[in-house]
């Protein structure tokens, strides 16, 4: 099972995860031979590198043994980075899919080896990639600096190729599945959208754009097949703005939304949003940490369960363990893990500007 989650301007500008230092580091490293390595199964961790400097890279974890490898991609493919700002990892059956923005590529490798199999290049602003079957894979595509709309590139994932291009909204981010439709929120990129576009994925097609908060920035699935959004609110800086942020409910059978009030206003930040193993727990990022919510809760938490801020927010799907990623300006960043009563048990130095932990 694969989960993946956005904060989605996120940019090496962003340096949000304030006061997080290291507080443990009793996780060992592995920067040696293909004889020590672990199984490609694991934890990933996505690392955007810093910008323009090409040093984004994937980390490779084992939580049971605690092994760490950095540089992974690196590792399994003769010393070359996958690229500058590396913004996610997905999984197919058989291929991983690496999207890295400001390179404008996606690097396609083996699932077994994690070694490169072929690149898709000339992409213009890519974001997040997700598989929707065994044959097709749906891109995030567009920055809308210009004021157009974005779109979602068809993939053809046995010749990797581009089939078809959907117009969604300004600035298209993070996808999750439901059944047969793809929700995908607008997140108006460098302008300002408040819109998340429901897409058939059988043909192609946007059937639905439903209404949320200002700029939606991250999604989720529930057990009911209900759809969650962390909506980040408008800036000082832009026009209308600030306005609250919000997590809205998308009931997905007839696209009714309900929305709760966060208690934060939008200013630089990640806006994270992640479920637990059973799918009835939410957790997001708010005004003073991370928050955990029931989905039949009638009103946002007050109180956070983890009292630090991060640049990005994962939990396992096996067993409910919160991950956060720390990052600080020009230093490499860390991984925190905590237990299920929101303990911290560990950290581990992975590379610049960790942006989200993808479980395989």
């Amino acid at each position: 099972m694969m989960k993946r989650t956005f904060s989605k301007l996120r940019t090496t500008l962003l340096l949000s995860f304030i006061g997080m230092l290291p507080l443990t580091f009793t996780s060992c490293e592995d920067n040696g031979g293909e004889e020590d390595e672990i199984q490609v199964e694991g934890i990933y961790i996505v690392n955007e590198g810093q910008f323009g400097n090409n040093n984004g890279s994937i980390t490779l974890f084992e939580q049971d043994s605690g092994k760490v490898i950095n540089n992974y991609f690196e590792k399994k493919n003769n010393g070359r980075t996958p690229g500058d700002i590396v913004q996610d990892l997905a999984f197919s059956d058989t291929r991983g899919y690496v999207v890295v923005n400001n390179s404008k590529k996606m690097e396609i490798v083996d699932k077994n080896t994690f070694e490169a199999v072929d690149v898709m290049n000339s992409l213009s602003y890519p974001r997040q990639f997700l598989p929707v079957d065994r044959n097709k894979g749906y891109l995030t595509n567009g920055s809308s600096a210009d004021s157009s709309r974005g779109h979602v590139l068809v993939i053809d994932l046995n010749e990797h190729v581009i089939t078809d291009s959907i117009e969604v909204g300004r600035g298209p981010e993070s996808m999750i599945k439901v059944d047969n439709q793809v929700f995908v929120t607008n997140s108006g990129g460098w302008k300002i959208d408040n819109t998340v576009s429901v897409i058939d994925i059988s043909t192609d097609e946007v059937t639905e754009n439903v209404e949320v908060g200002d700029i939606p920035t991250d999604i989720v699935k529930d057990k009911n097949n209900d759809v969650w959004v962390l909506c980040k609110g408008r800036s000082a800086f832009q026009t209308g703005g600030p306005t609250g942020s919000e997590l809205v409910k998308i009931t997905s059978s007839d696209y009714q939304t309900s929305t709760f009030d966060i208690d934060k206003t939008s200013s630089d930040g990640n806006y994270l949003l992640a479920i637990g193993p059973d799918e009835e727990m939410l957790y997001f990022v708010g005004a003073n940490g991370v928050y955990e919510m029931s989905i039949s809760d009638s009103n946002a938490p007050t109180d956070p369960i983890i009292d630090r801020i991060p640049y990005g927010l994962d939990v396992n799907p096996e067993n409910g363990n919160v991950y956060c990623l720390g990052t600080k300006p020009q230093s490499k960043g860390y991984l925190y893990w905590y237990d299920q009563e929101y303990t911290l048990k560990d950290s581990i130095q992975i590379g610049y500007y960790p942006n989200a932990v993808v479980f395989e």
